[in-house]
């Protein structure tokens, strides 16, 4: 692969080890509500994904693991208030230092995510100084309907060919996503739903083997 000029993050998964906290406030959910059901470790949660089931947004988290409809939804209200004070997910060791590398030599750097931009401000901290103030996406950004719409966004607002640009992702939706905006894609295999046993499309184990993949030096 040629070096690209531009490097887009998906956030949950990739950057942010959020995905135990996710699982902590759907046990507390269930136990809150009373509703007895069995959530999935994260390794059995981590193949629903990698099988298609649907996430994102936030409802459909909750329904995936069980949760009726009604309950998803209250849920979810809850989430939006509770999540980041009482779950909040940490970055993953490393991933300052792997977005210092990118930027140092030259690499612009955005994110499009389905977490909202309150969220990943306050998990993320002073590593958002790395990104690109006007290719952040994410949920409540009022310009673009679909991961593949930002990512197009992103590639326009910094003047790159799509196929300059490498999206990385941890979910065969952020695949998808790539594929449809004809933009490049890396996955994770520590995140939400992609495995080593993905051998269609390049992916990486840790998050400083992201930089030496895309500065095309050996792992």
């Amino acid at each position: 692969m040629t070096r690209p000029s531009a490097v887009i993050f998906d956030v949950d998964g990739v950057l942010l080890d959020s995905l135990t906290p996710h699982l902590k406030i759907c046990e507390s959910k269930n136990l809150e509500y009373g509703l007895g059901l069995s959530i999935p470790p994260a390794a059995a949660f981590k193949q629903m994904v990698r099988a298609g089931v649907k996430v994102s947004p936030m409802k459909y988290f909750f329904e995936a693991v069980g949760f009726p409809s009604h309950y998803a939804d209250q849920a979810t209200a809850q989430y939006s208030e509770t999540f980041m004070r009482d779950y909040a997910p940490k970055p993953f060791p490393q991933v300052g230092d792997m977005l210092s590398r990118l930027t140092t030599l030259g690499l612009r750097l955005g994110i499009v995510t389905s977490n909202v931009r309150s969220n990943i401000d306050s998990a993320l901290g002073r590593s958002m100084r790395f990104f690109h103030p006007e290719c952040i996406f994410t949920k409540d950004h009022p310009v673009t309907d679909s991961k593949a719409d930002a990512l197009r966004a992103v590639a326009k607002r910094l003047k790159v060919a799509s196929m300059e640009t490498i999206y990385v992702g941890d979910q065969p939706a952020d695949r998808m996503a790539a594929k449809e905006a004809h933009v490049n894609f890396l996955g994770v295999t520590y995140g939400w739903g992609i495995s080593e046993e993905d051998t269609d499309f390049p992916s990486v184990k840790n998050v400083m083997a992201i930089a030496e993949y895309i500065l095309n030096e050996p792992t």
